[in-house]
């Protein structure tokens, strides 16, 4: 069986084309494997251009703001009452955060340092609260008193009368660029 494999491999080759036109075969695959190399270069390098030129949203926060999730906060470093601490965010386009979340709950209560910070949540006397977005207080947490403005401190939200002096929290949505 191997003498027959053999002979019919030295029988192809004799009827192979001349040598000349073999070697020219050769080139001519190389030329050819040489250009496929070059279509593939160009299209990455196309696609690499076009990915850095074409615009991408990107999120940012403004300086002295700290960005979470989808929203920007700024924790105040001088303090007011419940009233102008809230008027105070919306001279930046912002307002008293919303606590929407127990991710945002942490998040909030560990940028907090020691200082006791107004948030958007006014409750009335039966514990049932208004956020200051229009949102309804669902109660997912407790909230300790029987004040009006709420507050964020070390063991958790409790409220107090506005006229009281606390730093506070700000939050607006993260700006977008294209």
């Amino acid at each position: 069986m191997k003498n027959i494999v053999n002979n019919f491999a030295s029988s192809a080759l004799q009827e192979e084309v001349p040598e000349t036109d073999s070697k020219k075969q050769g080139v001519n695959k190389y030329k050819v494997s040489i250009i496929g190399l070059l279509v593939i270069i160009s299209i990455l390098v196309a696609l690499i251009i076009y990915d850095k030129s074409s615009p991408s949203t990107q999120y940012f926060c403004p300086d002295d703001w700290i960005g979470f999730q989808k929203n920007c906060y700024y924790f105040s470093k001088q303090e007011g009452d419940w009233n102008s601490s809230r008027h105070n965010c919306s001279t930046q386009h912002a307002d008293l955060t919303v606590i929407d979340s127990r991710e945002e709950m942490d998040f909030l209560r560990q940028q907090r340092c020691v200082f006791d910070l107004w948030i958007g949540l006014e409750m009335t006397e039966n514990q049932t609260g208004t956020w200051v977005n229009g949102g309804i207080f669902n109660k997912w947490f407790d909230v300790k008193g029987n004040e009006k403005c709420a507050y964020l401190s070390d063991d958790g939200v409790a409220t107090a009368r506005c006229y009281a002096e606390r730093k506070w929290i700000c939050r607006k949505k993260k700006k977008s660029t294209t």
